[in-house]
């Protein structure tokens, strides 16, 4: 159901507690929402025959005594055809707990320290909304010759049909020339993503290229603050890309939630160093946005996503000159003349993170597209609140708006946080 009227859930929680406020922040969030405890005193695990159809989300918690826990159940009850999508409600991140709920089925995992109404609904919206596609061993989904994706991974790995050497587990994304799937490798069981590209490599389309482009720059970069891609391969039809898989999420869900000044300064550090490591092998990110950067189940940050990137020296261009590359919030005034970029680009969407985890709130936000431009060319930010003052000369110094003022480089920045916190 698109619009998650009339959705059923079926909370199972030992803590009585824990159901009811996630029972209190669906009947807030969701219209018509129809929710359910399951009485584990009364009614222990349930039998192989319970009718699980009723419901169209189940939320799983991590424990339920005698009666066993939520992964548990997952690998239990999930191959039945009327089990619905569940989410996983654990106390904390267990990058171990997360893989094997994910392998088994489960469409998210959530911890209970960062549940907030609205992540729960959407969480519960997206959970209802999805087709819960069950791909096995192999991945069936056809490309356009009808060729099996686990097919086109082993063809383009140059092996058998056979030995593609991951594992498909379930696809989690879709659009209209690729598809991602969470999966394994199957050589050390590593929890794996994989993208999928229907296409004519040889041709033209700029989105092939793209693909092409995002993983061998991504490949340049050695930093445990960059995503990892474990392996790509193309054929003249398609082509795959094997990455690392983050069991924390994004930055922008913790922006969502609130994040601590002493976090803001970590996490600042990381890009930081993230962003050092792109520029020094010659590479402009150019998209860089809190949901590009990703977090390991350890907590680690990661830069993500060099689907526009390029390097500095390129002299071919996926764009045409005077076009505008870049999500509109975080685009330097540079960008947004379509000029020439350099490292300085990324430096300045680093300032406008920064100002969004110390407040919540993006410097520069209009009505429209054009009155967010005009924001970044024209407009001076607000200050910093008081209690986080002390960060303003970094903040100042990232966004302003002739790039020659801003720091130099990322190295240069981190020197900049490192006294910080000296003081």
């Amino acid at each position: 159901m698109h619009d998650c009227d009339g959705v059923n859930i079926l909370i199972v929680d030992a803590s009585k507690r824990s159901a009811q406020i996630m029972r209190r922040f669906l009947a807030k969030g969701i219209p018509d929402v129809g929710v359910i405890d399951y009485d584990l005193a009364q009614q222990g695990a349930p039998h192989h025959a319970f009718d699980w159809s009723s419901y169209d989300v189940v939320l799983l918690g991590e424990n339920f005594g005698t009666a066993g826990n939520g992964l548990q159940w997952l690998e239990d009850f999930g191959p039945s055809p009327n089990f619905p999508a569940a989410v996983l409600v654990i106390a904390k991140a267990d990058a171990r707990i997360t893989a094997k709920a994910l392998k088994a089925g489960a469409h998210d995992v959530i911890i209970k320290r960062d549940i907030s109404p609205e992540g729960l609904c959407e969480t519960v919206r997206a959970a209802a909304a999805s087709e819960r596609v069950a791909v096995l061993d192999g991945a069936t989904t056809a490309g356009k010759q009808g060729v099996s994706d686990a097919q086109i991974v082993a063809r383009a790995r140059g092996g058998a049909t056979n030995d593609q050497g991951y594992k498909f587990k379930r696809l989690i994304g879709q659009g209209a020339m690729s598809r991602v799937y969470l999966g394994e490798r199957l050589a050390d069981k590593l929890t794996v993503v994989i993208k999928i590209m229907d296409g004519t490599l040889s041709g033209e389309d700029e989105s092939v290229k793209r693909f092409v482009l995002e993983a061998s720059l991504a490949q340049a970069i050695d930093s445990p603050h960059v995503v990892k891609i474990f392996e790509q391969g193309f054929t003249d039809q398609y082509g795959f890309m094997a990455m690392e898989f983050f069991a924390r999420g994004d930055l922008k869900h913790r922006i969502d939630t609130g994040i601590t000044p002493q976090h803001t300064y970590g996490y600042m550090r990381e890009i930081a160093m993230g962003l050092a490591a792109i520029h020094k092998v010659g590479i402009i990110h150019r998209d860089l946005k809190p949901a590009n950067i990703m977090f390991r189940a350890d907590d680690q940050l990661a830069i993500a996503d060099f689907g526009i990137s390029k390097r500095a020296d390129a002299t071919t261009q996926l764009t045409q000159v005077g076009s505008v590359i870049g999500t509109p919030y975080y685009m330097s005034p540079e960008q947004i003349r379509a000029e020439s970029l350099d490292q300085r680009a990324d430096l300045y969407s680093a300032g406008v993170i920064l100002y969004e985890m110390l407040t919540g709130n993006k410097p520069f936000d209009a009505d429209s597209l054009t009155g967010i431009a005009l924001k970044h060319l024209q407009s001076e930010p607000d200050p910093l609140p008081p209690a986080v003052r002390r960060f303003e000369p970094i903040f100042r110094r990232l966004v302003e708006k002739q790039r020659d003022a801003r720091y130099a480089d990322a190295d240069e920045l981190l020197t900049d946080l490192n006294a910080m916190a000296k003081k």
